[in-house]
């Protein structure tokens, strides 16, 4: 029976912060951010930091957010092993990054759920199906997403349907364009930078003009410059300092960062530095690192720089640009707003810094979310990042096939080319692969049970090797949905569910 009610629950798990908001299917105009986090003390906000950190002695227990008792070593970074072939962070008692993501993504959802149950009545919550919907870099490859869709079901997000995964510029560009009236092109700017152009607004139509292009440009890597700087600083008397007081350190840089616009009547920052005096040769004094505004502007400049550079890349892959919108959290800073604006001044391109920007993302992915619930109609020509296709034998051509392909069927004799390659889903590169070599890479193997059905659902062959066999005739399905693969089996007229997917 079809529920009477569907939740949508979106989920922005950043590398520094993580975001959720979700709406009622029933009542799609109001969306809700989730903003009651657990805490130990700290003031919460509409996000909560993307930490976890576990027990001395107990490895099985751990808190998060802005829940982590100051005494323990935080966990932090760890989303981005989702995409980096290996771990970026050590993690205590010989846990994996799996492990990690899983403890923080279960504790996220146990908190929507009890949040909603508190937000929504009884007897609605009885009968709602809860949907989750995670989001990640348009970068990020088929691997990584897969990864990030099995950590949500993991951490008990697939209850009632397979949670999606959403682009996050794809979402950004939903929420940030609802509210506009004119029709541009528009490049969405974070981790990713995409170029879409706008068809229409009410309903929401854009097209990609070409596949995005991204890099690790977080407001995280300012973070990590900051802590080089700190570290160098400091020289001997940064061993004095506990574990617990560097990590409050980099929480405290914080509202530096914010707050820095690089203008001249602002030549001073200052972050605090707990249980420390004055260390006048590390500009230490009365407990607080000094930096000026030109270190301040040296910690953000590498990754603004890459930001410029990823845009100028996307500006010789298209005709023309007219806006640019900036999103996410690293989208609200101020500094970032000046150097792009003043790099798309000469090129006559708008700059939109919308509100709340750091939202932006999960705001989107909410409204997408409804597009599956029927309630939205938002259409996205998305472009292939890559070819796809299926390893195939098929029959041997001289001329065409390469000799070393050559190979006998074993039951009709025919020769065949093995580790030939028919296209399914088609990139903007030309000339498609043909053969399975470089640089094409196998993604995945797909399998499918069908011992359940009868062995007279089955072709019946000759004996081989004194051993009588079946041969099934199947057509595997191919579809796009959301910007992932989906495959599903069909067998004699029917369809088997959604073939697995081992991806390599």
């Amino acid at each position: 029976m079809e529920s009477a009610h569907n939740i949508i629950v979106s989920i922005n798990f950043g590398t520094t912060y993580t975001a959720v908001a979700w709406v009622d299917a029933s009542n799609s105009d109001h969306i809700e951010i989730i903003s009651n986090w657990p805490t130990a003390g700290q003031v919460v906000g509409s996000q909560v930091p993307t930490e976890i950190a576990y027990g001395y002695n107990e490895p099985t227990k751990f808190s998060w957010g802005y829940n982590i008792n100051p005494n323990l070593q935080k966990v932090k970074w760890f989303k981005l092993s989702l995409d980096l072939e290996q771990d970026v962070v050590e993690f205590p008692w010989g846990l994996t990054s799996a492990d990690v993501i899983g403890d923080y993504l279960s504790a996220v959802c146990k908190h929507v759920i009890a949040t909603l149950h508190r937000r929504v009545d009884k007897a609605i919550m009885q009968k709602a199906a809860v949907d989750f919907a995670l989001t990640v870099p348009a970068i990020w490859s088929d691997a990584a997403r897969k990864k990030t869709q099995d950590a949500a079901i993991k951490a008990g997000m697939g209850q009632n349907m397979l949670p999606q995964i959403y682009s996050e510029p794809e979402c950004a560009a939903i929420y940030a364009l609802k509210d506009l009236d004119d029709i541009e092109s528009l490049r969405i700017n974070d981790l990713d930078i995409i170029t879409y152009k706008i068809l229409q607004i009410n309903p929401l139509s854009i097209v990609e003009c070409t596949a995005g292009t991204g890099d690790y440009c977080e407001s995280t890597f300012v973070d990590r410059e900051f802590e080089k700087l700190f570290v160098r600083r400091m020289g001997s008397h940064y061993a004095t300092l506990s574990s617990v007081h560097r990590q409050q350190v980099i929480k405290n840089f914080e509202a530096a960062k914010v707050a820095f616009r690089n203008e001249p009547e602002q030549e001073d920052f200052y972050v605090n530095l707990p249980t420390v005096g004055d260390i006048e040769e590390a500009g230490v004094y009365s407990g607080n690192l000094h930096l000026s505004r030109a270190e301040m502007r040296s910690l953000f400049d590498p990754i603004i720089n890459r930001v410029l550079g990823l845009i100028s890349v996307q500006l010789k892959t298209v005709s023309s640009v007219n806006l640019i919108v900036l999103v996410g959290g690293f989208g609200e800073s101020e500094y970032l707003y000046q150097r792009v604006l003043t790099w798309a001044s000469g090129a006559q391109i708008r700059v939109l810094q919308p509100r709340e920007a750091a939202t932006a993302i999960v705001r989107g992915a909410v409204l997408k979310g409804l597009e599956t619930a029927g309630i939205s109609k938002t259409q996205i020509v998305r472009r292939a990042r890559r070819w796809y296709g299926v390893t195939v034998n098929e029959t041997f051509v001289e001329g065409k096939h390469r000799p070393e392909d050559r190979c006998p069927n074993i039951d009709t004799g025919q020769i065949l080319a093995r580790n030939q390659i028919h296209t399914l889903v088609s990139c903007m590169a030309d000339n498609p692969p043909t053969r399975l070599e470089a640089p094409v890479t196998r993604l995945c193997t797909i399998s499918s049970d069908l011992t359940h059905l009868k062995k007279r659902a089955f072709n019946r062959r000759r004996w081989r090797l004194f051993e009588r066999y079946y041969t099934a005739r199947y057509t595997l399905c191919l579809g796009v949905h959301n910007n992932n693969l989906t495959f599903m089996l069909e067998f004699d007229g029917r369809q088997y569910g959604l073939a697995n997917v081992e991806l390599d």
